[in-house]
């Protein structure tokens, strides 16, 4: 005979049926299949049946307990056992999981990569940012190079990400060895064509990407100033680079150190990235993935290169708000 099972209507109607024919609960409740206490609650309160809420578990949690996991999860890139242990708790790593879930306030999220700003980079860039506050966007042609793995993007550190305070970031140096090497640039009237590079570019090697793609791109606009950006790695500010750009009457855009969040062509990169490694997407030759990264940069649309140029008052708004501090971009 089933039990703790909540009458249906059409067993609620049975019961009452049967009482006002004068059978006795407990025959009642032969015929209709449900035990004898069944019957007899639904009939003390037939009005309030199965109306009374049901206290679930208690939570193993305290208050104090619950605090003190959000404090030790807040911005941390601790694990889950890490923060049983911190809080010196005695329950289950599930339960931790389940507490971290149920705080709005914290989210796992990727640690972004930011360079390391010292002081006078930070001088550096409010400098900029209020120098350049009046320029327009379209003068300016943003360039840069990316380096593609065949065996997928580098890899992110996660941590517990608190929405209520500043997001960290992970520090890394601008150099390294890659499978592909890149170099690209864009505005508002379009891309400039890819040049793939060495890993390890010289001047010489940097000045014919310049002469080979930028030139022919600047010369297809010719009567329109513009004004060319690239940032401060030791071929792009070279003594022979410098003369070559000024022989060819192309005016740089003074640049400040350590700011890749100030360039919107790193937001190209991502969209890039993303396209390129969808659906964890490797590659067996440096000529399929420079097929591919070709591919993904025809499908740069205007819509897409304006949103990111367009967003170049809002960086340097960003900056001055800062102090000169990496922006959330």
């Amino acid at each position: 005979m089933p039990r703790g099972v909540k009458l249906t209507d059409y067993g609620k109607g049975q019961i009452s049926a049967l009482f006002k024919e004068g059978i006795s609960k407990r025959e009642i409740a032969s015929r209709i299949g449900r035990s004898d206490r069944v019957v007899r609650n639904y009939l003390n309160n037939v009005d309030n049946y199965g109306t009374k809420k049901r206290k679930g578990r208690p939570r193993v949690l305290s208050d104090r307990d619950r605090r003190s996991i959000s404090k030790a999860t807040s911005n941390s890139t601790n694990s889950l056992r890490g923060i049983r242990n911190e809080c010196k708790l005695s329950v289950s790593i599930p339960t931790i999981w389940r507490e971290i879930n149920r705080n709005p306030n914290l989210v796992r999220e990727k640690m972004r990569k930011a360079p390391r700003l010292q002081q006078h980079h930070k001088d550096a860039r409010l400098e900029f940012a209020r120098n350049n506050m009046s320029r327009h966007r379209d003068q300016v042609i943003f360039s840069d190079e990316k380096k593609f793995n065949l065996d997928g993007p580098d890899g992110f550190d996660g941590y517990w990400r608190d929405l209520r305070k500043e997001p960290r970031y992970l520090s890394r140096r601008n150099f390294g060895g890659g499978t592909v090497m890149v170099w690209g640039a864009i505005c508002s009237k379009g891309t400039v064509r890819l040049a793939f590079t060495s890993a390890r570019m010289n001047s010489q090697e940097y000045q014919n990407v310049l002469q080979d793609n930028l030139l022919p791109f600047i010369n297809s606009f010719e009567g329109n100033e513009v004004i060319f950006q690239q940032d401060n790695a030791s071929v792009h500010v070279s003594r022979s680079t410098k003369a070559w750009l000024e022989a060819n009457s192309i005016a740089t855009l003074e640049w400040p150190a350590c700011s890749p969040d100030l360039n919107p062509i790193e937001n190209v990169w991502g969209w890039l990235v993303r396209q390129i490694y969808s659906q964890d997407k490797e590659y067996s030759s440096r000529n399929e993935l420079k097929e591919a990264i070709e591919r993904a940069w025809h499908e740069l649309t205007p819509k897409m290169l304006s949103k990111y140029i367009h967003s170049m008052p809002n960086r340097i708004f960003e900056v001055i708000k800062k102090g000169g501090n990496t922006i959330d971009y």
